[in-house]
Parts: C-alpha cells; sequence; structure tokens
C-alpha cells in the first residue's frame, strides 16, 4: 500500500509543477504590458548574474587618493591622541615655584672630609703568666697613659 500512496504523491507533485508553471507565464506576460520586463524566476533559483563594471584608471586614481587621504586622517588622530598633555600647574604650587625661581640657587660644595687618623699598630702586650692567681687585681694605670 505505501507505493500506492506514493505514486499518488508523485502525480499530484507533477499536476502542481505544471500550475505552477502556467501561474509564472501568466506573471511574465502582465509584467510585460505593465513594463516591468524584469524576468520571473522560480524560488531558490540563483538570479543571473549581473554584468561586471569596469573603472577607468582615471576614476582607481580617485579612490586610491580619496582612500589614503582617510588614512592620513586616521594616522594623523591616533597620533594626536597618543602625545602626552602638558603638566597643569596647580595654584597653590605656582606661589613655590616662584620663590624657587627668585632665589638663585647656591651650589653647596661638598664638606671637606678630616684627615684619617693614622693607623697604629696594637701595643704588644707583656706575656702574663699563665698561672696567674685567680682573684688578683690588676696593677693601677699610671697617669700618662691614659
Amino acid at each position: 500500500m505505501p507505493t500506492a500512496d506514493a505514486e499518488f504523491l508523485r502525480a499530484a507533485l507533477i499536476g502542481y509543477q505544471e500550475k505552477l508553471k502556467e501561474i509564472n507565464d501568466r506573471i511574465a506576460e502582465l509584467r510585460a504590458r505593465v513594463g516591468n520586463s524584469a524576468p520571473v524566476t522560480a524560488p531558490g533559483a540563483a538570479a543571473p548574474a549581473a554584468p561586471q563594471r569596469t573603472l577607468s584608471a582615471a576614476a582607481r586614481k580617485r579612490i586610491a587618493a580619496a582612500q589614503r587621504k582617510r588614512w592620513a586622517a586616521v594616522r594623523k588622530a591616533k597620533a594626536a591622541a597618543a602625545k602626552p598633555k602638558p603638566a597643569v600647574v596647580k595654584p597653590a604650587k605656582v606661589a613655590v615655584r616662584a620663590k624657587a625661581v627668585a632665589k638663585p640657587a647656591v651650589k653647596q660644595l661638598p664638606a671637606k672630609k678630616a684627615p684619617k687618623a693614622v693607623r697604629r699598630a696594637p701595643a704588644k702586650k707583656a706575656a702574663a703568666p699563665q698561672a696567674a692567681a685567680v682573684g688578683t687585681v690588676p696593677p693601677a694605670p699610671t697617669a700618662g697613659t691614659e
């Protein structure tokens, strides 16, 4: 039974395609009478390709010059945005800066360094006896050895 349904559907499809062809023909006749001579294409069909237009050499030069001009403007705007803005001096700091400018800066020389002390060799200690008694008092310093 499925084959009978498929055959019936195929026959219906062929009939509808014939009716669509007749309708498209009538539409084309009506458009011709109205003055619109655009060809009728079936839905989903590709439209005919338009002929390719060629530009003259002068037109290409004008287009290229206009493009260069546009890009130059873009580069100029980009460079202007990249420049650092000048520092704005706040009013409170103006007076301080004016005083600093009014006074000439005095160059301070580095202070002279004191001469290095002469290193003396460490004094030789007298040989102390190793068997010194624990708890003995060391000798008192003399007046000239301070």
